[in-house]
């Protein structure tokens, strides 16, 4: 599965290990693997980690296959490919937004705001806490929500609110890159301020499955760094 960091991007400027794998886990265990499986997605979606990439895809593999989906979940190749696209792909949506005149001063600052936003997102340190007990559903589905706590970097104006504001304000070239060099500053601070939020998980006992899932995981993590 390929994230696409763009398709984040443009609806934030212009919208703003081993794990259980029994087919009837008993509550317990099927509590500590919905804690460490939402642990693997969080540090697949949040920090692209090497090892939590090819762990996660381990895990969710028989499922994918059983169902006739492709073997891998995330392509850690892909992830890195995107982090590097990143800064250029969010300045070439954000110059526009700026007269004509001020884009050649502005193209450095931004990407390198840019590349400040990528680097705090992947300094971010998350953890699952806890799983609530599953619940059964409709068509046997089994549901279960992971609390999970990140420590994050929080700085005074999110970039694309304040990208949206130097726009519209219209102001000098000269206001706007000093603008811009302070917040990629900030944005370079410590990862400091506690978010806490829920994922979402589910499995099909009766369908065999043998893996905690969230097809739309990227959801929950988008959500987060909108607001930051």
């Amino acid at each position: 599965m390929h994230f696409s960091l763009k398709r984040v991007a443009a609806l934030a400027i212009f919208s703003t290990a081993a794990l259980s794998q029994a087919v009837e886990p008993e509550p317990s265990s099927a509590v500590t693997a919905a804690v460490t499986a939402a642990d693997l997605y969080l540090r697949t979606l949040v920090n692209h980690e090497e090892k939590a990439v090819a762990d996660l895809n381990s895990y969710l593999r028989p499922d994918r296959l059983r169902s006739g989906r492709s073997a891998d979940y995330a392509d850690f190749a892909a992830l890195k490919k995107a982090d590097q696209e990143f800064p250029a792909e969010v300045t070439a949506m954000a110059l526009p937004l700026f007269p004509e005149a001020q884009r050649s001063s502005l193209k450095e600052p931004i990407e390198k705001l840019m590349l400040a936003v990528q680097q705090a997102r992947q300094k971010s340190e998350c953890k699952a806490l806890t799983a609530s007990e599953a619940e059964t559903g409709a068509h046997g589905v089994l549901n279960t929500q992971v609390q999970f706590q990140c420590l994050l970097v929080k700085t005074p104006e999110t970039w694309a609110h304040s990208i949206q504001r130097m726009a519209r304000a219209k102001q000098g070239a000269a206001k706007t890159v000093a603008e811009l060099e302070s917040l990629q500053q900030a944005y370079a601070g410590p990862a400091s301020y506690q978010y806490e939020g829920v994922f979402p998980l589910s499995t099909v006992p009766q369908d065999k499955d043998l893996a905690w899932r969230n097809d739309f995981a990227r959801e929950v993590v988008d959500a987060m760094f909108r607001q930051f």
